[in-house]
């Protein structure tokens, strides 16, 4: 039996906006995979008072603070042991990095406290690194690979790692032993810039834990009809494009209600905003909430909207989780377009796609729906198999689950190294 391990890098746990990446880490953990978690950064988001298990019943091995002398220790070790591997990887990682000012100084800060992580995984018998993102976990994890002189891989999501800043990008892409991102616009693109990885570069859907979203019931009309919007509270989330299509909905004579889960550095804006349209009595900003409050949320809302744009750092949306789980929900979804939705909703055939940054055609589509609650029924039946097809979690683990079977295999130098289990018996 194999007793290596696979190490998850993340940027941080638990997060309200990355519940997909736990989700994923538990259903391989239920498969019996020998999952050790590691948070590059020492944040907690949504681990109040209504979430007490701060690491939801996860060990999570923190990054130590830059000068921790568990950092100092683990560099002067790894100079000592292995002087020629340390110091190339260093320099590897910051000429590669030198074009972006941001990402040199985020790799500078990263690699020593990235030495404790090599250091921790190797007394724990690691045999792959994996990244949750294609920026800074993907980065370290190419560094501990050469510092322990095993595989990494790569799971890339959306314009912040993809089209955003794609310093350094072709370089992780090819020495990774595998790449997966959640859309095919994202497969394109990093195939595009490095051609001779497309064999590797894979395209897995999140998914959602249908188990957990038994499907909508006929849900009884509510008054005033609930609009639902979830995400950061960031510019290219577009929500003040959402607050001007709300002032253009009540101004037609149109009755509703609008709540927004997030936080974020747009809040102060988007309240003064809320205020200077005279919306309070129609839009709440609800901040951070556990999951489960956002599904029952979901269940509950006669309409899902985004309204993301393409931000000037070249941040835009993957495939959005929120619209598909609004989607197993089955809750119709109106979303701005761009390539993710698209693919998502099948070209607007499964739910209206208007343009980027236009809140009247925004108005148009919300007011549309609110209108015709045969053709809401209709977007919720097909959205919901449209999920039961393509997102099952369940059924698109399995991809993930493969490729680490492999390597675990490999790492043992024969079949079998692991035992997974079958979730259902477990």
């Amino acid at each position: 039996m194999n007793s290596g391990r696979i190490a998850y890098l993340l940027t941080a746990f638990p997060t309200i906006s990355e519940t997909f990446v736990e989700g994923e880490i538990r259903a391989l953990l239920v498969r019996g995979f020998p999952i050790d978690l590691y948070a590059t950064r020492n944040l907690r988001e949504g681990a109040g008072p209504e979430n007490p298990m701060a690491d939801r019943g996860l060990m999570i091995h923190r990054s130590a603070y830059l000068l921790h002398r568990e950092v100092v220790w683990a560099a002067l070790r790894f100079l000592r042991e292995r002087p020629r591997a340390t110091l190339a990887a260093l320099f590897e990682v910051l000429l590669g990095n030198l074009p972006s000012p941001r990402f040199f100084l985020q790799a500078l800060v990263l690699f020593p406290k990235t030495l404790v992580f090599a250091r921790r995984m190797r007394e724990r018998g690691t045999v792959h690194v994996h990244a949750t993102w294609g920026h800074y976990p993907a980065t370290a994890a190419l560094v501990i690979s050469r510092l322990l002189d095993i595989p990494f891989s790569f799971s890339a999501h959306a314009g912040l790692d993809v089209t955003g800043d794609t310093t350094f990008q072709a370089t992780k892409v090819r020495r990774a032993r595998f790449v997966l991102t959640c859309n095919e616009s994202n497969r394109r693109f990093l195939t595009d810039r490095t051609p001779d990885c497309a064999d590797k570069i894979r395209v897995v859907h999140h998914g959602v834990s249908l188990v957990d979203i038994p499907g909508a019931a006929n849900r009884p009309e509510v008054d005033p009809p609930e609009l639902l919007s979830v995400g950061r509270l960031a510019r290219e989330k577009g929500f003040l494009d959402l607050l001007h299509a709300c002032d253009l909905l009540g101004r037609r004579g149109l009755r509703f209600a609008l709540s927004i889960y997030g936080e974020g550095p747009e809040r102060r804006r988007m309240e003064r905003e809320i205020e200077r349209r005279g919306l309070q009595d129609k839009v709440r900003l609800e901040g951070t909430a556990p999951h489960a409050r956002i599904l029952e949320a979901c269940t509950r809302a006669t309409l899902v909207v985004l309204a993301s744009y393409r931000g000037p750092e070249g941040y835009l949306d993957g495939i959005a989780n929120v619209l598909v789980e609004a989607m197993a929900c089955g809750t119709p979804v109106v979303s701005t377009d761009y390539a993710g939705a698209r693919e998502l909703l099948q070209d607007g055939l499964l739910g209206p796609l208007v343009p980027q940054r236009d809140p009247a055609r925004l108005a148009d589509a919300i007011e549309a729906l609110l209108r015709d609650p045969a053709r809401r029924a209709e977007l919720a039946r097909l959205g919901r198999r449209r999920i039961e097809a393509s997102f099952d979690r369940e059924r698109n683990i399995e991809a993930i689950a493969s490729l680490f079977q492999l390597v675990l295999e490999e790492s043992d130098g024969r079949p079998g190294g692991i035992t997974v289990r079958d979730p259902k018996s477990a």
